[in-house]
Order: C-alpha cells, then structure tokens, then sequence
C-alpha cells in the first residue's frame, strides 16, 4: 500500500498504538523465532532414543549372534519362560535364519530335533535371554544373552554369556 499524501496530524495519536503493537509483534516474533531454532539446535544434540525403543534389543541380539563361534544358521529360541528373548529380539533371529521355539518338554524338543535334522547339517543355536538393565536415564541399555548350539557336528557347546551395552548418542542406538 502506497500512501500518495501524508496522513493528517489529526490521525497521528490515533494510529500510535496500533504502530507500537505492530513494531513489539515484530519483534517478539523475531525473538521467538531465535527461542525456536535455539531449542530445535539443542534438541538435535541429544539422544533421540528411549530404551523403550526395539532398536536397541535387536542391536544386541544381532551383536551376540554375528559374533558368535561358530556363527549360527538358524535359531531355536525358549518359550514362556524368563529365558525367552523378548519379541523384538525374537524378530531379529527370524531375520537372520529359519527360527523355531524351543522349550523344556522332550517330546517338543524331540519334535524340533527331528525338523532340524530333515532339514539339513545347518548350525543352530538356542538363545537365551538373560536380563537388561537401563542407565543414564534409559540412554544405555545392558542386555545379556547366551545360548548353546542343538544338534549337528557342535551338539552342546556352549556360547558364552554377553553383557552387551547399547548406548544412544545423537545419531541413534550403537553398540559400545
């Protein structure tokens, strides 16, 4: 809007409080603009993870099974106890191999041998969950796992207990 004569004097008093208001609004709105982008730097800085987060289950079963000796091929993984992995981690193995539930009654174990066996000479290894603790606010997660190897040429070995820590940073979970 162009003005083509000067306002008249008479009008002037009249339009000094709304020009403050427009003038403040301005510049709050500059002030909360920098507020904002303050806050979205800081948010950006720090961890975006919450151990309620699957991601940081499945990076640890995918840590314990990856490294393991031999690597395993497919999975057994226990049932409805406190052994079992947590369903997360659960989906994990599906995504790495063939995966059964495995529990403590024989004639199911003897059911699951016999499957494993008709499928072939593949390593297979049963995990097993043992516990998580939390950390730094939940940031770091403490998840150990074990398991031992069913069937085929390494019939029994062990796999070591892991306590394997997970940490989120600001790019996400990772293993420590």
């Amino acid at each position: 809007m162009t003005l083509s004569r000067p306002l008249p004097l008479r009008l002037l008093p009249g339009l000094a409080p709304v020009l403050a208001l427009l003038l403040s609004a301005c510049g709050d709105a500059g002030a909360n603009a920098n507020a904002n982008a303050q806050a979205d730097a800081a948010e950006g800085a720090a961890p975006q993870c919450v151990s309620r987060d699957s991601t940081a289950m499945t990076m640890a079963v995918l840590d314990y099974i990856t490294k393991a000796d031999p690597r395993p091929q497919r999975f057994l993984s226990a049932f409805g106890t406190d052994s079992a992995l947590p369903e997360d981690g659960f989906k994990t193995l599906q995504g790495k191999g063939p995966t059964y539930y495995y529990n403590d009654n024989p004639k199911n174990q003897a059911q699951v041998r016999a499957k494993l066996e008709e499928a072939g000479p593949y390593t297979t290894m049963l995990v097993v969950y043992k516990g998580k603790t939390e950390a730094d606010n939940g940031n770091t997660l403490t998840v150990s796992i074990g398991g031992h190897y069913v069937g085929g040429e390494f019939e029994g070995k062990t796999a070591p207990v892991r306590a394997i820590t997970v940490r989120c940073d600001t790019t996400g979970w990772r293993v420590k």
